[in-house]
């Protein structure tokens, strides 16, 4: 068994390292009988429609007409599963006019539906076709999502032909892109790759800047939109600046346009650098999947070389329906509630939090990132401290938080990544910015008290 042995290493030395990853124990019913249930504050789940009674009703509605009118049409009755690939026995009236729709609403002329984000880059970013003289370039911005940077990897393209510029620096994007593209007597392909809302960060990408320095260049640009969908869009664009009043009246009556995502809420839909943007359904959606939205040159060309795609069973009906209400969820007045709520807790969260970690004077280790966004991050130096303290947080204090360590995010930057939503309540992020404070303030004191736990349970 030389594999398993093998397997067995790079685990021992995962757990030396203070990195060794494991799936959290479930509460159970027992459990969490003798103890109050954990308020969340890291779901992805912006705002509240995974867990919301109307949505599910409005779902299982919405699947029970589908059910119900397929199974009159068709010969075979309704189909509980996809059956196969969109090439082959997957593909259906439903998903067709859900892309045709999702491409009316990204204001580009066709889409793609994926079965996860992760599928949807991949896809993407390994079916590109570059040219094997070496002058075709790929820059990153250094942030951006593993599938992303997993994508080039399994493309074509050499790799030293890839770079990355400093996070959301336009500048060094600048100096790469006059640096690394080499004169040639035919165009090179440049590819800019980015995200509308950094997942660990929770900035926002200067994408006018960089779709219009693509532009100037002949690059092309792709923009992961999947923390950018449900809470930014046409009706609360001053929503993306970093300090603004504690409620600012942005959010206008506007139902039908707004959470469509960061480019909408910029106009970008349009710019011409903009080779496709990738919509993730698992975060603000609250359901599952992705849609690939630009040309009907590269939606095309992803039916027939993206092999998660080409490989993959289809999206059930289900899924289908639930992504379709989704979508009008988001885009409704109700839509424009939650977002209104969750940005008044960004303020009050960050102004809060501020405030607080002046008090600590110059010499503290603990900073809030700048992020205008649900996605609220506080650098906690070290994985042992980070763990320690969220473990207090979510045991003592009863707020379901995690560390994000490294390598996840380079070393000296642990985190604790806090996320607010639709569904928590302004007492909630008073308390969760108090326990925080007295957390730190008990680790600056007494550095020992932030005893060492088991890392390998978090």
């Amino acid at each position: 068994m030389e594999m398993e042995s093998r397997l067995q290493v790079c685990l021992d030395r995962r757990e030396r390292e203070g990195t060794l990853r494991s799936l959290m124990p479930i509460p159970t019913s027992s459990s969490a009988s003798s103890a109050s249930p954990l308020i969340d504050f890291s779901s992805n789940d912006y705002l509240g429609f995974a867990r919301c009674p109307e949505q599910h009703h409005r779902v299982e509605s919405a699947y029970k007409q589908f059910m119900s009118t397929t199974s009159s049409s068709r010969a075979q009755g309704a189909l509980l599963g996809a059956t196969g690939s969109r090439l082959l026995s997957g593909d259906s009236c439903l998903a067709r006019s859900l892309e045709a729709n999702l491409a009316h609403i990204h204001k580009r002329p066709a889409a793609l539906l994926f079965n996860s984000g992760y599928d949807a880059n991949l896809s993407v970013l390994s079916s590109l076709p570059y040219r094997g003289d070496g002058e075709d370039v790929i820059i990153m911005d250094e942030l951006v999502h593993n599938s992303l940077v997993m994508g080039v990897r399994m493309g074509r393209l050499q790799k030293e032909n890839v770079f990355t510029f400093q996070h959301n620096n336009v500048d060094d994007l600048r100096r790469i892109l006059q640096n690394s593209v080499k004169p040639s007597a035919t165009q090179p392909s440049v590819l800019i790759v980015i995200e509308s809302v950094y997942s660990m960060d929770g900035d926002i990408a200067p994408m006018k800047d960089i779709l219009d320095l693509a532009e100037h260049t002949g690059a092309s640009v792709i923009v992961d939109e999947a923390h950018g969908l449900g809470i930014f869009g046409r009706t609360n664009a001053d929503d993306m600046a970093l300090e603004s009043p504690l409620d600012i009246a942005s959010h206008r009556a506007n139902a039908g346009a707004g959470g469509t995502g960061a480019i909408a809420a910029l106009n970008l839909e349009h710019h011409p650098a903009l080779l496709c943007s990738v919509h993730t359904f698992g975060k603000a959606a609250g359901c599952h999947g992705a849609v690939v939205a630009g040309s009907n040159t590269i939606i095309s060309y992803l039916v027939n070389y993206a092999r998660p795609f080409v490989y993959s069973t289809a999206l059930p009906p289900h899924s289908l329906v639930s992504i379709q209400q989704s979508y009008e969820s988001m885009m409704s007045e109700e839509g424009e509630r939650r977002r209104k709520v969750v940005f008044h807790f960004v303020r009050v969260f960050r102004r809060e939090m501020k405030r607080g970690l002046s008090c600590f004077g110059s010499g503290c280790q603990f900073e809030l990132l700048p992020s205008p966004s649900p996605i609220q991050a506080v650098i906690v130096p070290g994985n042992e401290s980070c763990i320690s303290i969220c473990k207090d947080l979510r045991e003592v204090d009863r707020f379901d938080l995690y560390p994000i360590r490294s390598p996840t995010v380079p070393k000296g930057k642990e985190r604790i990544r806090i996320i607010l939503h639709a569904h928590n309540k302004e007492e909630e992020v008073h308390a969760l910015v108090k326990a925080l404070l007295s957390s730190f303030r008990r680790a600056m004191i007494f550095p020992s008290s932030v005893r060492s736990c088991s890392i390998s349970k978090l």
